[in-house]
């Protein structure tokens, strides 16, 4: 079963696609940190840590055309594209070495606080603690990297919009915490030194609208 997946995993998945690659690594280090800050145990860690790193496995499903089209999607298209978490369960339970329950945790990862996400419309506490974090991590890091279709926010545009999405999107809580960790790191760094050059004319939905 290993085999159904296989191709978005590893050296294969950066080789196909090694921006969506690179974004999943920096959306895999995020949430460890998120998880840490919260103070979860290593049982929820390590659930947290798996769903983050086979997010977008589903994505191998998805018509590289689509996830690589440089303007916007179809209706028709995005319907393709939100398939991918679905696709995601599906290949994780089947597959072996997974740890239990990441399949549903993938599932749940594209679902809103606000209960206007997909799959399942799940909202608030129903939404598993794990995809409220990927869900956060991911968002950001889908903004503060360049796409095909568009070029990065700088990180504190991009946490702005978390905040101001805040309570609709994203988990309150878990939007404060990554908050922290980014604050936290961007002064061991010295700054953020990037600069805004996205999100001039779009609204606050268009821009967080970057999950192929």
């Amino acid at each position: 079963m290993i085999g159904l997946w296989r191709p978005w995993t590893g050296a294969t998945r950066k080789e196909r696609n090694p921006v969506t690659w690179l974004s999943n690594c920096r959306t895999l280090e995020l949430a460890v940190l998120v998880a840490d800050k919260l103070g979860l145990d290593e049982h929820e860690r390590r659930h947290i840590e798996s769903a983050a790193r086979f997010h977008d496995v589903g994505k191998v499903a998805i018509p590289d055309e689509i996830l690589d089209k440089p303007g916007p999607l179809t209706n028709d298209e995005w319907a393709v594209v939100r398939t991918h978490t679905i696709r995601g369960q599906e290949l994780l339970d089947k597959a072996g070495g997974i740890p239990s329950g990441v399949g549903s945790i993938v599932r749940a990862s594209h679902e809103r606080w606000d209960g206007g996400g997909y799959p399942d419309g799940l909202s608030g506490p129903s939404i598993p603690l794990a995809a409220r974090i990927v869900s956060c991590c991911d968002a950001f890091n889908a903004m503060t990297t360049r796409r095909s279709y568009r070029l990065p926010m700088s990180q504190e545009v991009a946490l702005r919009e978390l905040v101001d999405n805040a309570g609709t999107q994203f988990d309150p809580h878990v939007v404060k915490t990554l908050i922290a960790v980014m604050r936290s790191s961007v002064r061991s760094r010295g700054g953020d030194r990037r600069f805004d050059r996205a999100g001039a004319g779009t609204s606050a939905d268009e821009r967080l609208r970057v999950h192929r």
